[in-house]
């Protein structure tokens, strides 16, 4: 007797399972509503006030009936979460410049895309030069499930910073008055950059002999003039060729907490390695900390032949996505930003007798230099 009814229960079990199954399997296959993109990059031209982009959902697989859709500008607790995600700080573009041709769509029995809907984008000629948007759009309802985690698609709206005058080194520097004994436990050093002859130890900038990132070390590995390198008390380079005339993000990022150096091309890690050292007192290099060229060093002056604007240090480790978000501007007041010399023309002063470069943070670290002059740029910086 108990033999039976065991065996009544396993094949019950049985169909049980296998219906359950069945029920997932069908669950997959059912279609549902998503956006099959979730993020779009638009730079407004120079000029522009009004642009239009696309909006359209799709479904999973296809429908023999017809799918409604209903979409929504969604709130600012989005962008916050976004930024939070991704590590930028991205401001919310005003719901009250944007307006949808319609709020509903259709998805056509049988087809795989909604009908798309217009998003026109105004007040652009307001936008900041160098600030990024970002407008959440979400399906708001649908007639079919919608796919968690796929119902929102973010616009990134930017406007492109448009530098025209860069500084030119040859024989030039600025030096950096950082305090003695002040020791930054992480740090940022980042610039651009546009080569014009390559040579050996192209200083970029840092202090000689305790860290400086610099290009053209001929002791590296095939005796490379074209390699990225932080060098002194601790040293790695990439391997990624540079080019004369052609224009360059680097920087390199030090986070004491993890022990992690990084160096950045162009906003994308192009090297790294794991340090120990506790912190560093950026005054304490051969004669103090250099950009463009190490002055008055007994080995070699080692300048850098080009031109270059937007150097910044800063008292924190940036992250990627912050690099590579604000190459060409930054905000003057952004937390840990500790030194920024724009190069553009307008920060050369006179004092005394001597030159300096304002010191755009606001901080006061005006940098001393010589016969420094500017450049007018046939075409804006751009990074490819």
């Amino acid at each position: 007797m108990n033999k039976y009814i065991l065996k009544c229960f396993l094949c019950c079990f049985s169909v049980v399972l296998w219906s359950s199954c069945n029920d997932a399997e069908g669950d997959l296959l059912e279609p549902k509503v998503y956006f099959g993109e979730n993020e779009f990059h638009i730079e407004v031209p120079d000029g522009q006030n009004e642009m239009q982009q696309d909006l359209q959902a799709r479904v999973s697989s296809l429908h023999t009936s017809e799918v409604q859709v209903a979409y929504e500008i969604a709130g600012e607790s989005l962008v916050s979460a976004y930024n939070t995600k991704n590590g930028t700080n991205y401001e919310a573009f005003r719901a009250d410049r944007v307006k949808l041709s319609s709020e509903t769509s259709v998805i056509a029995g049988g087809e795989a895309y909604a009908n798309k809907v217009e998003l026109t984008l105004s007040g652009l000629k307001e936008m900041e030069e160098g600030k990024s948007y970002v407008l959440p759009v979400r399906i708001k309802s649908a007639s079919l499930p919608v796919i968690a985690g796929t119902d929102v698609v973010y616009y990134i709206i930017s406007k492109p910073v448009r530098i025209m005058k860069a500084a030119r080194f040859s024989s030039h520097y600025i030096k950096v008055p950082f305090q003695p004994g002040k020791v930054y436990n992480s740090l940022t050093y980042e610039t651009l950059i546009h080569i014009n002859t390559l040579g050996s130890n192209n200083t970029i900038m840092g202090g000689e002999g305790l860290l400086i990132l610099r290009i053209g070390d001929q002791a590296l590995p095939g005796g490379h003039n074209d390699w990225i390198q932080i060098a002194g008390n601790k040293q790695f380079h990439s391997t990624e060729s540079f080019v004369t005339g052609k224009w360059y993000h680097v920087a390199f990022t030090y986070d004491q907490p993890s022990g992690k150096a990084v160096i950045y091309i162009n906003g994308n890690k192009a090297a790294e390695s794991t340090w120990d050292t506790a912190g560093f007192d950026l005054s304490a290099g051969s004669g103090g900390f250099f950009i463009g060229k190490v002055n008055g060093f007994m080995w070699g002056e080692r300048p850098f032949n080009g031109y270059m604007c937007e150097a910044r240090v800063w008292n924190v480790a940036r992250s990627e996505n912050q690099i590579r978000q604000n190459m060409l501007s930054v905000d003057p007041a952004s937390e840990g930003l500790e030194v920024y010399y724009k190069l553009n023309g307008t920060d050369k002063f006179e004092k005394g007798g001597v030159w300096y470069i304002k010191d755009a943070s606001g901080h006061g670290m005006d940098g001393q230099t010589n016969s420094l002059d500017f450049v007018d740029l046939e075409t804006p910086v751009a990074i490819k």
